[in-house]
């Protein structure tokens, strides 16, 4: 069963169809985006999911990590950025397509993040990450009418979508979750 992180969450109301339709994880964003949250409506999301589904913050430095924890109670933290931040959680280490060549160098106790676009809605060439030997994550340009082809093509453990599940960034559109959602099930029943 692939796992599946639907991410760039604003409100509780797409954290709740998410969760409702089959999500392993929520993705806050804790970095300037249009998808970025603030700490009081992080924690409004996180009451209403907590133990549902894994909360995932996305960071682009490490040192506010900390804080965002204590303030949120994540349970996995996503990093684009060298370092690593000084907190007791499971890291997704987002690399670049280009990177792909020091995949071994990211530590075994981090899950790769192999991520087209940091948000921008672009896919890759997703046969790139086939020589990965263990599991990870593929983001980037991801939409309900490619990801099926992009688990067939690359086999990753999971699957992260942002902007190709939502009406306005920030908005998720419950229709196209739905389809997105269906797409990797047809997938999974293929495997």
């Amino acid at each position: 069963m692939t796992w599946i992180k639907i991410c760039g969450i604003t409100t509780p109301r797409d954290a709740e169809i998410a969760i409702d339709l089959g999500a392993s994880a929520i993705g806050l964003i804790f970095a300037p985006s249009s998808r970025e949250v603030s700490l009081e409506r992080a924690r409004d999301i996180a009451r209403s999911v907590r133990g549902r589904a894994e909360l995932v913050g996305v960071f682009k430095e490490v040192f506010s990590v900390r804080a965002v924890h204590e303030a949120v109670g994540l349970d996995r933290m996503q990093i684009h950025v060298p370092g690593r931040p000084d907190v007791s959680l499971p890291i997704l280490r987002a690399i670049r397509p280009e990177e792909l060549a020091t995949w071994e160098d990211v530590p075994v106790e981090e899950t790769i993040l192999i991520d087209g676009s940091e948000g921008r809605g672009l896919a890759f060439d997703w046969s790139l990450a086939r020589p990965i030997s263990r599991p990870f994550v593929l983001a980037g340009g991801l939409s309900p009418t490619n990801v099926e082809e992009a688990i067939a093509e690359a086999r990753p453990m999971g699957v992260d979508v942002t902007s190709g599940v939502e009406s306005v960034p920030g908005r998720k559109d419950e229709n196209k979750l739905a389809l997105f959602f269906e797409a990797v099930r047809r997938a999974d029943a293929r495997d």
